[in-house]
């Protein structure tokens, strides 16, 4: 209630346009995953409603000049400028509903998107691991299957009905694991829980490359990379960079015919999920520009192109209409921001 109260203050008070035009001449990156027509109990924080997605956009189309991907990369390139109070929509992962929900909203409002795919998986029956435990997680609790989990205190909240609480510490924990263990813990459970194809699934598949150029020749939609499946960079040996980086680019800029200078990091904390190293490797395979998951408007003064924090927008506080408004003009990072030096 007093985060809430705080944020409609702030609107009242106009401190999001305050901040929006102390913040002009920074890069707004929204960052998205999916959107969706369906309602998900409990909500899932990566499936934003589509009636939500669409007000948020028409704020950014009123509040703020949206722009490409393409004008971002050459604007790195070339040192040109970008227009005042610029807004970039992007989405992780290369969720399906990107094509069949998202892109109509995006053409209706005129908006224009990247999408960073998860590219070995495009085209095929996989889901991303992380939606996948959700699954098994949710179906399990629903036909009243007892789940061992690895971690004793996911269980003790999912036997107590918390299952997104529960949801979160699992995937904390596999995100941390290696390879060889989430890929065990996975197993595991499938075989207690054989899922199938829920009827939800258009919300967790994956974008096939006939619907990638379809989206690419609506003219608004681009794409870059996220990997080839998933791996956090901070997981991977450097053997395995030109399998999860390199390679991906070069299946991408294959199946659609475009260069393909962006990347985006999964998880994308800084010094967490990928560090100085990783960047070093993205400049040498070619990439342009990259963005993570820190949650900040970029500064191009001062900012490495290679590592563009983003806005997050997903099915929770993040996408009310008051944390919205202050969380793109730059008010909740400078509140974090001020918190973390009073805090020292």
């Amino acid at each position: 209630m007093g985060k809430r109260f705080l944020l409609s203050a702030v609107g009242l008070v106009g401190i999001d346009r305050l901040f929006r035009h102390l913040n002009r001449h920074k890069l707004l990156v929204v960052m998205y995953h999916g959107v969706t027509s369906l309602c998900h109990e409990p909500p899932i924080w990566t499936q934003l409603p589509a009636d939500r997605f669409r007000s948020q956009l028409a704020f950014l189309r009123d509040h703020y000049c949206p722009v490409s991907l393409g004008e971002v990369v050459t604007a790195f390139r070339t040192g040109s400028t970008l227009p005042d109070n610029a807004a970039l929509v992007t989405f992780d992962d290369g969720l399906r509903n990107n094509c069949t929900v998202a892109l109509p909203i995006l053409q209706e409002l005129a908006i224009p998107a990247a999408v960073f795919l998860t590219v070995d998986y495009i085209g095929t029956a996989e889901f991303l691991w992380v939606d996948e435990l959700f699954l098994l997680l949710r179906e399990g609790t629903t036909r009243g299957v007892p789940l061992e989990l690895p971690n004793p205190a996911a269980g003790a909240l999912l036997r107590a009905g918390r299952l997104w609480e529960a949801y979160e510490l699992m995937v904390e924990m596999l995100k941390r694991s290696g390879l060889d263990e989430r890929e065990a813990a996975l197993a595991r459970l499938r075989r207690l829980v054989p899922i199938g194809r829920p009827a939800d699934a258009e919300d967790f598949a994956l974008l096939d490359w006939d619907q990638v150029r379809a989206m690419q020749q609506s003219g608004l939609v681009e794409f870059g990379v996220h990997t080839a499946t998933h791996r956090i960079l901070s997981e991977l040996t450097p053997a395995e960079w030109e399998q999860e980086i390199a390679h991906p680019r070069q299946t991408l800029e294959r199946e659609t015919g475009v260069e393909a200078a962006t990347f985006c990091f999964p998880n994308g904390r800084p010094t967490v999920d990928f560090g100085p190293e990783h960047l070093d490797y993205l400049r040498r395979a070619g990439y342009v520009c990259a963005f993570t998951t820190e949650n900040s408007l970029f500064d191009r003064a001062v900012g490495n192109p290679l590592a563009i924090g983003r806005i997050p927008a997903g099915n929770d506080v993040t996408s009310s209409p008051e944390y919205f408004r202050a969380s793109t003009a730059g008010v909740i990072h400078s509140l974090r921001t001020i918190r973390r030096c009073i805090g020292r």
